[in-house]
């Protein structure tokens, strides 16, 4: 038995807008780990990898830093941090770190790009793009994990 053709398109859209719908919806904010204390250094030092996951099932992820190649990240202080990536020797300047909710501030001391980071486990945390008003997109974090 043959399902006349309007109707077939008809419910094969409404079977498949859900998923499209889902693959574009905006994130929400994740889950944090409080466990971890804000605004200070210790916890980001280390080796990572980092990524930016992407919402479309059809791009692939894209890959800042491996555990072969990781980003360094070093202690200056108790609230600074030297952030150095996979090419770098030495930092440029040191990162200011500020305790804002649950969450930190990153505050470059000699100007450009700010970010704002959660914890999301003592290995991981998600980096996010500051903005002056409102909350960060929480669909576009910079997803870091500690190597080794």
């Amino acid at each position: 038995m043959s399902i006349y053709p309007p109707l077939r398109s008809a419910l094969t859209l409404a079977l498949l807008w859900p998923a499209a719908t889902l693959a574009m919806a905006p994130l929400s904010r994740p889950a944090v780990d409080t466990a971890i204390a804000v605004g200070q250094s210790a916890p980001f030092s280390g080796t990572w990898s980092a990524t930016l996951p992407t919402r479309e099932a059809t791009e692939p992820v894209t890959f800042l830093a491996s555990c072969d190649r990781p980003i360094r990240i070093e202690v200056a202080n108790d609230t600074h941090i030297f952030h150095l990536g996979p090419d770098e020797v030495e930092a440029d300047a040191a990162i200011e770190l500020i305790a804002n909710a649950d969450g930190t501030d990153w505050q470059p001391i000699a100007g450009g790009p700010a970010f704002f980071s959660l914890w999301v486990t003592e290995d991981q945390f998600y980096l996010y793009d500051a903005v002056a008003h409102g909350e960060p997109d929480w669909s576009a974090p910079y997803v870091y994990k500690r190597c080794g």
